[in-house]
């Protein structure tokens, strides 16, 4: 049956592309279709597909009379609400790429990526507009009359002098849809920034195709959605999971999106039951805050009857369906920028099941994690793993399994291997280790190299490094993962030699952190090194630091633990090693 709908999916998929449908497109269509219906959910409004359409269409009108051309990339920077999605969808209109720009990034890393962008305008949210404020200094390259500030009734600082009020700009703005930009299907819709394995974040190529086949593959596909469902969603919306699959799933499928403003474990059933949210897109983390939240009225008061997302751990997976009554679980292998994606249809529990389309090719290849290299046979190529033995997925780069890449090419190429099985095949590095059943169910097992994911994110080890290297009194930083229990991913953790003299002062590192870093990269541990060991090509050695981890019994170093309670880092006794592990103290 699966085979089956893999086919027809396929097809399906083929005859949507065929059709060159973009977002601008599919919006004015579902306006027609489905008129008075309800689009998007949000707080107490709720906004019929005809009206999304018409304020979509104020904003594409008005940007349009500004000089916003066709190609011309313009940043978003808001939190979740449905200004969000109709300042896309009309820049759509105007084939215009928006870069969805992390809400929880401040500093360096902000203007990192608004510069990468090439962005000369930015849409911002009231409630983002200090971290804006307090990177403009240092960013060159915006527009001086590039500034919009979104208010939409939000509370937030006094605007800076150069910001254009967006709200009373659009009041005079026509809600007629503009006039049609000739774009195919394959033109970039979008930016979405992933910290990829190395380094500062990319800015990974997003196209309407990308979208749509997200939210067929994932909605279509996955959630059987029809007219009638409604879509909950409280992952951010520059998220890929948040936009491309519960956005991308409600606007081609025609049903509705409950959107919520962040996501909350004390609330979240309520917003679910309330919604009559019918499916929720998740990642795993949340599902573990869930787990640990106490029971409530609402756990088993809702209409979900099925769930779909990614990184849900399998020691809870049965019992998150046995508490909330969750018959079905759509966990998914898919990275934002990637061509390899898997789905389990089947409710096998802990698998991302098996390849969407019959026409992947996702081998997973021997990978040597000492030497950071692929195995290969006699002839100098990789070699398959056997079923049940982990390795790298790749995924084959051709004409219907494409890799975008990112806006730089130099990133892009260092994601594709060359001359796998055969001289000149080209694969996508997907950075995964995944193994595979004999009967094609796949299993992720960790992420390659330094990056590690917590709170549903990617940490750069590298990015937490360079930031932490400016703390006064540090000479070197070693930051890496730790798992700790209970908790998805791996929690950071930064060992620091400091300068012959520095101490290490809690409170004010504590502040540092919180001032630099966004919340999911702050280190949750501090270790005081006396020395760091390098590798031959000066490579930092993180193996025997996360050995030892934070276990006091094994480090004689000093050990701090980021204590939010004090706001500050507190000493890692005994004691507190066990209130973590009996996680009496989280992260």
């Amino acid at each position: 049956m699966a085979a089956r709908m893999g086919g027809l999916l396929f097809r399906y998929i083929s005859l949507l592309l065929l059709k060159n449908r973009t977002l601008g497109r599919v919006t004015e269509e579902m306006a027609r279709r489905r008129g008075a219906a309800t689009c998007i959910a949000y707080g107490g409004r709720r906004i019929a597909f005809d009206e999304f359409n018409r304020a979509v269409n104020r904003r594409a009108n008005l940007f349009r009379a500004l000089g916003v051309q066709r190609g011309e990339t313009v940043a978003l920077l808001m939190e979740n609400r449905p200004e969000f999605l109709e300042t896309l969808a009309g820049l759509a209109k105007l084939g215009a790429v928006t870069a969805a720009i992390n809400t929880h990034l401040t500093g360096a890393p902000l203007i990192h990526c608004l510069d990468i962008s090439g962005a000369k305008r930015v849409v911002a949210g009231r409630e983002c507009l200090q971290q804006l404020n307090d990177a403009l200094p240092r960013l060159q390259s915006l527009r001086n009359d590039g500034i919009f500030v979104d208010t939409s009734g939000e509370n937030g600082p006094a605007m800076h002098a150069g910001c254009q009020d967006l709200d009373a700009l659009l009041d005079g703005a026509g809600e007629e849809n503009p006039p049609p930009v000739k774009l195919s299907s394959h033109d970039l819709l979008m930016y979405i920034f992933t910290s990829g394995t190395t380094g500062m974040p990319k800015a990974a190529r997003i196209t309407h195709a990308r979208l749509f086949s997200g939210g067929y593959a994932m909605g279509y596909y996955g959630l059987h959605l029809g007219r009638d469902d409604v879509v909950y969603n409280a992952l951010p919306l520059y998220h890929s999971n948040g936009l491309l699959i519960a956005f991308g799933s409600s606007i081609v499928n025609g049903c509705t999106l409950a959107l919520s403003r962040h996501f909350s474990a004390s609330r979240f059933w309520e917003e679910v039951t309330g919604s009559g949210a019918t499916t929720f897109i998740y990642i795993g983390e949340i599902l573990r805050y869930l787990m640990n939240a106490p029971a409530g009225p609402y756990d088993r008061a809702h209409q979900v009857t099925r769930v779909l997302g990614n990184g849900l751990r399998p020691d809870i997976w049965i019992p998150f369906q046995q508490r909330f009554g969750i018959p079905h679980i759509r966990e998914f292998y898919l990275s934002t920028e990637g061509n390899a994606a898997t789905l389990n249809m089947d409710d096998v529990p802990g698998s991302v099941g098996k390849k969407i389309l019959r026409s992947m090719n996702l081998p997973i290849v021997r990978y040597d994690l000492e030497t950071e290299g692929y195995l290969k046979d006699a002839k100098g190529f990789c070699v398959r793993c056997a079923p049940g033995e982990a390795g790298e997925m790749l995924g084959q780069i051709k004409a219907t399994s494409k890799f975008e890449g990112y806006t730089n090419p130099e990133d892009t190429a260092k994601k594709i291997l060359r001359d796998v099985f055969r001289n000149g095949d080209a694969y996508f590095k997907t950075g995964d280790l995944l193994k595979a059943d004999a009967r094609g169910y796949h299993y992720f097992v960790d992420r390659i190299g330094d990056t590690f994911r917590w709170k549903g994110e990617n940490v750069s080890t590298q990015e937490v490094q360079e930031i932490v290297s400016g703390y006064p009194g540090v000479h070197v930083v070693n930051v890496f993962g730790v798992p700790i229990p209970g908790a998805e991913g791996r929690a950071g953790m930064a060992a620091l030699m400091l300068d012959p003299g520095a101490s290490f002062a809690p409170d004010a590192f504590y502040r540092f952190a919180e001032e630099r870093l966004p919340a999911y990269a702050r280190p949750a541990f501090v270790r005081i090194v006396q020395t760091l060991e390098v590798t031959g090509t000066y490579k930092l050695k993180k193996t025997e630091l996360q050995k030892t981890g934070f276990d006091p019994s094994l480090v004689k170093d000093a050990l701090y633990y980021r204590d939010e309670r004090a706001r500050t880092f507190s000493p890692v006794t005994q004691d507190v090693f066990l209130e973590i592990h009996g996680q009496r103290i989280r992260f």
